[in-house]
């Protein structure tokens, strides 16, 4: 299944992958633990999961938590052809 990307705002520190998974109650094949939680902007406390499609729609603005998203995830590649060698 296609995997997206959802930010949460999280004011007090960052959250754990744990804690995402216990707040939106998401199974470990929902949300990719190796990709985790990924800090992208610490003045304003943003991190973002990577998760199925289907279970973005549980990640919503809950208690001190807001949330936006989904955002696609696109595969990035290299851009051209090849370089040669030599």
């Amino acid at each position: 299944m296609p995997k997206v990307m959802v930010t949460i705002q999280a004011p007090e520190a960052a959250p754990t992958i744990d804690e995402v998974r216990d707040r939106y109650q998401l199974a470990e094949e929902e949300i990719d633990l190796d990709f985790g939680v990924v800090e992208i902007d610490p003045q304003d406390h943003l991190y973002t999961v990577l998760v199925d499609e289907v279970a973005a729609a549980k990640i919503v603005p809950s208690g001190d938590w807001d949330v936006s998203g989904p955002f696609s995830n696109p595969r990035i590649e290299p851009f051209g052809p090849p370089e040669r060698e030599g």
